[in-house]
């Protein structure tokens, strides 16, 4: 039985050497030293992590393969195809010879190079006791090295093993990695935007529903864009353009919207809790229903806005200017500076 030793499987002297080994083992006497070994492991080419020379031919033996067979190095895989029919775990994959080599650090790699006998079924197809209901992702990495993004983490825990076991380096490596939220997923970049505005050619961009929380659009002319239902949340969007844009129902809790420019724009039922509004400009915008509470308001332009039924709970209405803004229905319970807002009817 051969000592464990680290699998070196890119150079063909490399797996010659392993099949002549595992000969020269069989017909040693105990005790007797192999020189070969002694010559074979100071050049390694390239190394599979957890696998040891004894467990690989195992795990090959398990498949049916037959290293130990006098003729078992020379190449023996041969089809008239370059389909290959396999079945696993009773479940049958076609596939191609190209994309079954083409990583050569798999195992599929070392049993389908040509250096092994392999036993066929009755129906020609090749047989390995795996989970063959998850085998379709790892062909799609094989062929192409994707995965769908939202794949549940049981499915990722269970195809880590099957990686494992296939020796499928670059897949073990992919499922390692820490796992993104479908909202990181979808969460555009400043750099992403400003190349959308680019595109548009001065048309308003769509971004209705999009993930924009928590980036810098400060300066940025986004003027009559969709942001829909849009989640800005924590953004940078000091001195934004956002005249007659539609911000319905928008998440903009904790935005810096300092000196901005929203006048015309609707913003009914949007959330602007904790906001700083500073010096912003909401000239006959439509904020009806919108949540404003705790939001900074000072200096702000609500000149002929629709503030019906709006909530201002605590909002600082220093020197904010309401002349013209409908407000029935508005709460304004709690407001600070109530007395500085400018065109107040009290």
């Amino acid at each position: 039985m051969s000592s464990p030793t680290e699998l070196y499987i890119q150079s063909d002297e490399k797996i010659d050497i392993l099949c002549d080994r595992e000969k020269q083992n069989s017909k040693s006497p105990a005790g007797s030293v192999n020189s070969s070994r002694d010559k074979t492991v100071t050049t390694p080419v390239a190394t599979i992590t957890t696998k040891t020379e004894t467990e690989l031919l195992q795990q090959l033996r398990h498949l049916e393969l037959n290293p130990d067979n006098q003729d078992s190095c020379k190449p023996q895989f041969q089809s008239n195809s370059n389909i290959v029919k396999l079945n696993i775990g009773g479940v049958i994959h076609c596939t191609s010879l190209t994309t079954l080599l083409s990583d050569s650090t798999s195992m599929f790699y070392l049993m389908f190079s040509g250096r092994f006998s392999i036993q066929k079924e009755v129906d020609g197809s090749i047989f390995i006791d795996r989970d063959g209901s998850l085998f379709h992702w790892i062909l799609n990495w094989m062929r192409s090295k994707y995965l769908p993004l939202d794949l549940s983490e049981t499915i990722k825990e269970h195809l880590l093993q099957e990686a494992i076991y296939y020796q499928l380096t670059s897949l073990i490596e992919y499922l390692q990695l820490p796992s993104k939220t479908p909202e990181d997923i979808n969460k555009f970049t400043q750099k992403e935007i400003i190349q959308l505005l680019n595109k548009a050619n001065s048309k308003p961009i769509q971004l209705a529903s999009a993930n924009l929380s928590g980036i810098d659009l400060s300066g940025l002319n986004l003027r009559g864009a969709n942001l829909r239902f849009a989640n800005l949340e924590g953004s940078n969007l000091k001195y934004v353009n956002l005249q007659e844009s539609n911000l319905q129902g928008a998440n903009l809790k904790n935005c810096d919207l300092q000196h901005s420019d929203l006048s015309g724009s609707t913003l009914v039922k949007a959330q602007l809790q904790n906001s700083q509004l500073q010096y912003a400009t909401f000239a006959s915008a439509n904020l009806s229903d919108a949540e404003l509470t705790e939001a900074s308001l000072q200096n702000a332009d609500f000149q002929n806005a629709y503030l019906s039924c709006a909530n201002l709970q605590g909002a600082n209405l220093q020197d904010t200017n309401l002349f013209g803004a409908k407000i029935q229905g508005t709460s304004l319970y709690r407001a600070v500076n109530v007395q500085r807002a400018k065109g107040l009817k009290r």
